[in-house]
């Protein structure tokens, strides 16, 4: 039987990939568009930039006790023109919906970046060491097992299901399938 930590590396690794698919032939205007030019839609484009910035910061900062991210180690802010320090939780949708991701193959090297990271952090931790309180903000304290399953995975699922009906709703259709 699988333990948890089992579980969410396994599912992770899948996660990622569903998210690689769901960018991969997606032109900048598709990954811009409002789906279905409705007022609280997210893009595509915020979706994936949200997301992979929750992870590198919940993994690298988080769990790894204030590790520079990968965001700030390679210089993406500066060079893909984006914000520093946010990664969208309570961004205005209008600011959501003008966020721009201006070379989508450099962000694409971020997600790769991100994904390596957080496989070479669980292939190294000892899940036994996840019990350890941690904190998320703005949820709260939890045990890092939690911020991996619940903020990681759990909240990248959910974005991934997102993006899928996004992309239905801007005309490109589904990638991931059942």
């Amino acid at each position: 039987m699988l333990t948890a930590f089992e579980f969410i590396r396994t599912e992770l690794g899948r996660l990622h990939r569903m998210l690689d698919k769901s960018v991969a032939e997606l032109t900048l205007a598709q990954l811009h568009t409002v789906p279905a030019g409705h007022p609280k839609a997210n893009t595509i484009a915020w979706g994936l930039w949200h997301y992979t910035r929750t992870e590198d910061n919940v993994v690298r900062s988080v769990l790894q006790n204030r590790r520079p991210t990968v965001w700030a180690e390679g210089g993406y802010a500066e060079r893909l023109g984006l914000p520093p320090a946010a990664q969208g939780t309570g961004m205005p949708t209008a600011e959501a919906q003008g966020l721009r991701i201006k070379d989508l193959d450099l962000f694409k090297e971020y997600m790769q970046r991100v994904w390596a990271s957080t496989e070479e952090y669980l292939s190294k931790v000892d899940p036994a060491g996840l019990d350890a309180p941690v904190v998320v903000k703005p949820l709260g304290e939890m045990p890092g097992i939690r911020a991996l399953g619940q903020v990681v995975l759990s909240h990248g699922l959910t974005h991934a299901g997102e993006l899928e009906l996004a992309r239905t709703l801007i005309g490109v259709g589904t990638v991931l399938g059942v």
